[in-house]
């Protein structure tokens, strides 16, 4: 796949060359509510990879060469016991041969479930150590004690904060705007608006960045904010910001998307569901055909619907399925006490 100027200059040589970055985008049938006037898109990021959830796998399309070609002997990630980003990368990295081990955050379940359990048996307990919460909040500066304590046995070490935040994912989230270019040149459509979920907000930063870069200031983008708020997401997008312009050398282009900000409609505290969540993940699965995971993309969903009833979109609109069935994971009790009875 290539790039529109001035993308393919800028990443082209920057991304993994085995790894998928281009996902579909079709008509999405059932549960929103179906207007002639704004036909409804669904951008398929769960199909980029089965084992890497959503569009996470863009951010990895250019750490993991960065990875390869640093020298490093041991890559250290952090990220709580059911972390989507720490069990996909840690898939593609022990794939590839490389030593990865990593601080999790204890879980108030001490059950092997869900990604913990699949976590687990990727990784041996010399390459796991359990931080407590109320240690979390230093944890970067544990991962650097570790690093250090490799460093003085002679092995070089590598550290990945929370959800991948790093300088190294920058080049691969830039693919997101252009694929979105690439679908609505297909379709044949001018998109309003695009409506995206949130957790560290890296990918959605990665969106507004490329759609400035390629001069983009339509559609407008709904972000759900499914963990931190907007201020946290502007701290980082600005961060992001200098780094691209570090990339490009130059200024970033002034005119942007606008960006609108929302609360998940219901269960809006990090990490927890409810029996409307439980009940709606039925709902989209029995709809729509897709098995969507309850902490991000139902959350997400959900919060569209709501929105587009309380005012209808207007043109063509695109919702980004960013997780993936592999998210699913650890919630099979508690969507079993939800099974509708007819």
């Amino acid at each position: 796949m290539s790039f529109p100027e001035p993308l393919q200059q800028l990443i082209g040589n920057r991304l993994d060359r085995e790894l998928n970055r281009k996902s579909r985008c079709h008509p999405l049938n059932g549960y929103l509510p179906q207007c002639p006037s704004a036909p409804l898109f669904i951008k398929r990021e769960d199909e980029l990879n089965a084992n890497a959830v959503g569009t996470k796998q863009r951010k990895y399309l250019s750490l993991i060469p960065t990875l390869e070609h640093s020298g490093n002997c041991r890559i250290i990630l952090i990220g709580s016991a059911h972390s989507n980003n720490v069990l996909g990368l840690t898939q593609l990295l022990r794939s590839r041969g490389l030593d990865v081990s990593a601080l999790i955050k204890t879980p108030g379940n001490n059950a092997l479930t869900g990604n913990h359990l699949l976590l687990s048996m990727l990784l041996p307990d010399d390459r796991m150590a359990y931080v407590s919460p109320r240690e979390w909040p230093e944890v970067a500066q544990i991962a650097q004690r570790e690093a250090d304590r490799l460093s003085r046995h002679g092995v070089r070490a590598v550290i990945i904060s929370e959800g991948g935040d790093s300088e190294a994912v920058l080049p691969g989230i830039l693919t997101l705007a252009a694929d979105v270019q690439r679908n609505s040149s297909d379709l044949g459509l001018e998109f309003r608006d695009i409506w995206t979920d949130s957790g560290t907000g890296i990918s959605a930063i990665g969106l507004l960045l490329g759609m400035r870069l390629l001069g983009l200031t339509r559609p407008r983008v709904h972000i759900t904010q499914i963990a931190g708020d907007p201020e946290e997401f502007r701290q980082r997008y600005a961060r992001f910001e200098t780094w691209l312009e570090r990339l490009t050398g130059s200024a970033i282009p002034d005119p942007r998307p606008e960006v609108r900000f929302l609360r998940p409609a219901s269960a809006a505290a990090y990490g927890s569901i409810n029996k409307t969540i439980l009940d709606e993940s039925w709902r989209i699965a029995r709809e729509t055909g897709l098995l969507m995971d309850p902490v991000y993309s139902v959350k997400h969903l959900y919060t569209v619907k709501c929105e587009m009833q309380l005012q209808a979109p207007d043109g063509p609109q695109l919702i980004l399925y960013n997780g993936g069935t592999l998210g699913l994971c650890g919630f099979q009790s508690a969507l079993a006490s939800r099974k509708p009875m007819v």
